[in-house]
């Protein structure tokens, strides 16, 4: 037997058959005694002779309209021997392998033959506007030109019990309507009858019936079809998760091909875990297809949710594709979308497929809907020996060459990154050497620090002040103890990696593994300045706590805001530096009034976040008897900025000029160090307003200007300007002021 080369073949067929189910109904029409003498009436209606036209302009000859009973039912014997001998074609071109669209739909949907024929009627005034005359003919309207839904059951049903159940499969519980596969016109019109309600096939479905590849357009803006990057194989899955879950999910999926409902897999993990990079190559390695969906985009009004999500069912149903959800917390744990969250979980049970969700967080399930096979995998972020092996293959795979091997190593310890933000990474590094005048692929160390800070910023910005280090270690003045601890806090974070995960301290902290570290020392010591230092040594973001945005008068407050820094600080792998934080870390007092407790409450929920976190937090203290024991406890480090002796100071001095700044010969740094027992930060803002006053006068830093600039940041600080401290340089100070 011939087998048909295509669904619209097929479908031509089908409606050959409508043609002659059309003439009969047309003929039974004619003879009706109450259009008899209608020709008055030309033009505000369809005349019988355009009928014969209609009727008569058959793909291949003509057919003349049944004129008596006799004709009437060897037209019908001729379309059931049609009807007989398409479906002959239809089962041997199944049986060759010929994929047709409209069996294919029946089948997914469970379309009775009703139900099959009530959608080619609708389909055809889609390919043929004839059709439309023909249907305002048979339904004496000249204005309804769609097929209403008595046409339908007068065109299909030949008795009124066929009727009754013609229009229960019309219902908007019938597969018709329950998937849209039809829909009403004027839906909202409630002066008509149902029955005089016209229908129309859906946009998506006419194009999957016309073999025309297209996402539905109710879900293009939260859809789309996924291009898997990765195979199973390509991909460093996590050792908890390996070929365990990858045997598990092919097995279920295997299972779930012999029965119906839904298989569920539940992928837990931070933003850029590989989540969806999991689902794309699992799919690949199951040789389906994978829709993703972005649920966060999705409306959240829950009737406009369980139209776009039940045509994104629909759509992942006649693709025969996995569907891949992502930010399904935004759904199921979201209180804007909390609402659409019973919708989403029973469209999805009474959904025949597999379903991959992603969330960042966990959300329980116990209480939801009895979901045949419901799995929960949760992705860890990759530990240092994983990240570095991430850099190296996203390294390969984009073809660069770095300059010096021991910086990836050096990233993937200080940045604790995802896989989508490494490789993220390493396409910026590529944009940094092509904006510094080289070939993408010739990475230097800087290009991969300058991409890591560019994707750190995030949340934090918004939280915090950045602040840009410009000082290195050789840049502060210290006693050799300040120095030493300096040093070995940028060692601690050097060799993290190492002590935790290499020599397995990690398993003897389950709290505790971050850096805290303490400055302790009088105002303009330099604890500032150390803090800039450790971000610049380790080429780390430094982000300065306002305390006032932090510290709030209303109950609760305050820890929803250190909440939202540390965890900012967490995914940004950035060192949060809290200045002057006594009024935070301060002592906890004795209960004496509700304010006292609430306090407390504040100073005990951050030394529990201080804990927790695992990167790098400065506290700085004018006075340490003012911090919390507690707080002190919980410190890797404390360093301690004395106020500064002589031999500081005169280092200070020293170095406080810039090298391009013209000095005069008569600056005389040791008697300003033995004189002015001032600290640091005073020193500099006497250099920096002395180089002022030069340059609007001789161009030349001198002592003049130096003991002028000298006498104004005593008068800010409240000191008397007495001449023991000027000497022979008082009378410049007393004409100055």
């Amino acid at each position: 037997m011939k087998i048909y080369q295509e669904s619209r073949e097929h479908l031509f067929d089908e409606l050959r058959r409508l043609d002659l189910l059309l003439n009969l109904h047309a003929a039974r029409q004619r003879i009706d005694p109450g259009r008899a003498d209608f020709n008055q009436f030309r033009g505000l209606f369809i005349s019988e002779e355009e009928i014969d036209l209609l009727l008569g302009a058959k793909r291949s000859g003509k057919v003349a309209l049944p004129k008596d009973a006799a004709e009437s039912r060897a037209t019908e014997r001729r379309m059931r021997r049609l009807q007989l001998r398409i479906r002959a074609r239809v089962a041997a071109s199944l049986r060759a392998g010929v994929r047709l669209s409209l069996p294919r739909l029946a089948r997914l949907f469970r379309l009775s033959p009703f139900d099959v024929d009530a959608l080619l009627i609708c389909l055809a005034p889609e390919l043929d506007r004839r059709y439309g005359k023909l249907y305002a003919y048979l339904q004496d309207d000249v204005t309804q030109k769609a097929p209403s839904v008595d046409l339908i059951l007068n065109l299909l049903c030949d008795s009124a019990d066929e009727k009754v159940e013609g229009r229960r499969r019309l219902t908007n519980d019938s597969p018709l309507r329950r998937y849209s596969l039809l829909e009403f016109r004027r839906e909202g019109d409630q002066s008509s009858s149902g029955l005089t309600r016209p229908l129309k096939i859906d946009d998506r479905i006419l194009h999957f019936l016309l073999d025309v590849d297209s996402l539905d357009p109710q879900t293009t803006v939260f859809s789309s079809v996924a291009k898997p990057r990765f195979g199973i194989d390509e991909l460093l899955l996590p050792a908890e998760i390996g070929q365990g879950f990858v045997s598990l999910f092919q097995n279920r999926v295997a299972a779930h091909s012999l029965e119906e409902g839904v298989a569920c897999f539940v992928l837990q993990g931070p933003e850029g875990a590989g989540k969806r990079s999991l689902a794309e190559a699992l799919c690949q390695a199951a040789d389906k297809p994978l829709i993703t969906a972005d649920l966060s985009q999705t409306p959240v009004a829950p009737s406009d949710f369980s139209s776009s999500l039940g045509h994104l069912l629909r759509e992942a149903s006649l693709r025969g594709a996995f569907l891949y959800f992502d930010h399904a917390e935004s759904v199921l744990g979201n209180q804007e979308h909390s609402a659409s969250r019973p919708v989403f979980l029973k469209l999805l049970e009474e959904w025949d497929g597999v379903a991959i969700l992603g969330s960042s967080c966990e959300w329980p399930a116990t209480d939801e809907p009895d979901i045949r096979a419901f799995f929960k995998i949760a992705i860890p972020p990759p530990d240092y020996p994983m990240r570095l092996r991430l850099w190296e293959l996203f390294l390969d795979r984009n073809g660069c060459i770095v300059e010096d091997r021991l910086t990836v190593g050096q990233v993937a310890d200080r940045f604790q990154f995802t896989p989508g933000k490494i490789h993220r990474a390493v396409v910026e590094a590529q944009r940094q050497a092509s904006l510094n005048g080289r070939k993408s692929t010739a990475i230097q160390s800087e290009d991969l620090f300058q991409a890591c800070r560019c994707l750190s910023s995030g949340r934090l910005s918004s939280l915090a002040r950045r602040v840009v280090p410009v000082y290195r270690l050789n840049d502060i003045v210290l006693p050799p103890p300040g120095l030493r601890l300096l040093r070995e806090i940028c060692l601690h974070v050097e060799h993290r990696h190492k002590v935790f995960q290499t020599w397995g301290f990690q398993n003897r902290f389950s709290l505790g593994k971050g850096l805290n570290i303490l400055f302790v020392g009088p105002s303009g010591t330099g604890k500032t300045m150390a803090a800039e230092i450790v971000a610049g040594e380790l080429r780390l973001e430094l982000y300065k706590i306002d305390l006032s945005s932090v510290v709030s008068k209303y109950i609760g407050e305050t820890e929803k805001n250190l909440d939202r820094i540390f965890e900012a600080a967490q995914l940004s792998n950035a060192i949060l530096f809290f200045d002057e934080a006594d009024a935070l870390f301060g002592k906890r007092s004795d209960v004496k009034d509700s304010h006292d407790r609430y306090a407390n409450i504040e100073i005990s929920y951050l030394l529990q976040k201080m804990e927790e976190q695992e990167g790098i937090v400065i506290l700085s203290s004018n006075l340490n008897k003012n911090i919390d024991e507690a707080f002190t406890r919980r410190m890797r480090f404390v360093v301690e900025f004395p106020f500064p002796e002589e031999e500081h100071r005169y280092r200070i001095w020293k170095t406080i000029f810039p090298k391009d700044t013209p000095l005069s010969a008569d600056i005389d740094l040791r008697f300003l160090a033995g004189k002015f027992k001032i600290a640091g930060g005073n020193i500099r803002n006497i250099a920096l307003n002395a180089a002022f006053l030069a340059a609007s006068n001789s161009g030349v830093v001198g002592m003049e200007h130096v003991m002028r600039a000298a006498a104004h940041e005593f008068q800010k600080m409240g000191r008397l300007c007495v001449k023991s401290d000027f000497e022979h340089y008082f009378d410049l100070v007393r004409e100055a002021s």
